[in-house]
């Protein structure tokens, strides 16, 4: 959530203008992240007292599937799981535009993110557990939304990278991709439904030793259950001073997610090509954010602010963490 677009304090309160929310107390850019602008917002109302919101404005999402988030972060919140609810304006909408580009205002749950190195085995459980709720509830919902970064997308990126990247680099997407897709593609029966396809550490909160919040759900779609499970993996269950999948983080999340949503004989063929799919889907993403961008962010402004934070992530890191997934399939296991 890196700040691409630049706000200044008459941009919030014209904003917030046209809520009922009270009165501007302070902002701040939020570090953590990748892709979207998100800020931290106070306000003082006079009934409503003291309130705080994370306004998100979307630097890459297609507007047209803005509604679709809404709609499923709804149902979700509406399921009883800690999920931002969309803030919703005077004119009873939750989307709008700031600074030419589409945005919206959502609740600031309590908590804080953990630290990779020191996730406990309870709290990989716990996220094991509510990917596989995330995943029940959105098997049952009667809408859906395409992955606008899956396979097509992918495939679409490593032509356009080929001629950009070191000629080792664009070799290794490319032997990757071809494998990966002619596996995959053998696979038709592997279970779909709308998955979160971006449940980092970073993206979910801890309170009093519970999960109060799981957010960012701006990469939502349909796609394979299972390649959700193994983005979550490959960032919750590693190693603290290694990529290499740590095997008791990995048990405690696979077992808790397989009480609530047991995987099929499909699933536990394709775990290990799933593992890789992630990595190279989120080294090609991140290629693409940082180094080779298929368009440039405008920050909406020319000044410089306090406020205004990057926060870079190393493509490199999925780059290692696939080749080591490549080298280690046969203890790669489901429950």
């Amino acid at each position: 959530m890196s700040v691409y677009t630049l706000l200044q304090e008459e941009d919030f309160k014209a904003f917030l203008a046209l809520y009922d929310e009270g009165e501007l107390v302070c902002w701040k850019g939020i570090e953590a992240g990748v892709e979207n602008t998100n800020y931290f917002v106070s306000t003082r109302h006079p009934e409503k007292g003291e309130q705080h919101f994370v306004l998100t404005i979307f630097e890459y999402v297609p507007a047209e599937q803005l509604p679709f988030f809404i709609q499923f972060m709804a149902l979700l919140a509406h399921s009883g799981l800690p999920v931002p609810t969309p803030i919703h304006g005077l004119d009873n909408k939750p989307l709008r535009q700031l600074k030419n580009k589409p945005c919206m205002l959502q609740t600031r749950l309590a908590g804080h993110h953990a630290e990779t190195d020191t996730l406990s085995l309870d709290q990989c459980h716990m996220i094991g557990e509510s990917l596989a709720r995330i995943h029940h509830i959105g098997q049952q919902a009667d809408f859906t939304q395409s992955n606008f970064r899956g396979m097509g997308w992918i495939e679409q990126q490593i032509n356009r990278l080929a001629s950009l990247l070191p000629e080792d680099e664009a070799q290794l997407q490319k032997q990757q991709w071809q494998a990966i897709s002619a596996t995959l593609a053998g696979m038709p029966n592997l279970p779909r439904g709308l998955i979160h396809a971006d449940l980092f550490v970073d993206n979910v909160l801890f309170h009093n030793g519970q999960i109060s919040g799981i957010i960012d759900f701006f990469q939502s779609c349909e796609e394979w259950l299972l390649y959700d499970v193994a983005v979550t993996v490959n960032d919750w269950c590693l190693h603290h001073d290694s990529l290499e999948l740590n095997p008791a983080r990995t048990s405690a999340l696979l077992n808790a997610y397989n009480a609530i949503r047991p995987f099929t004989d499909d699933e536990r063929k394709a775990w290990p090509v799933m593992q890789r799919l992630a990595c190279l889907r989120f080294w090609i993403s991140r290629i693409v954010t940082y180094t080779h961008p298929e368009h440039e962010p405008d920050n909406g402004s020319d000044e410089n602010s306090e406020n205004v934070v990057r926060h870079f992530k190393d493509p490199a890191k999925f780059k290692k963490m696939l080749t080591l997934r490549t080298l280690t399939d046969a203890v790669l296991v489901l429950p």
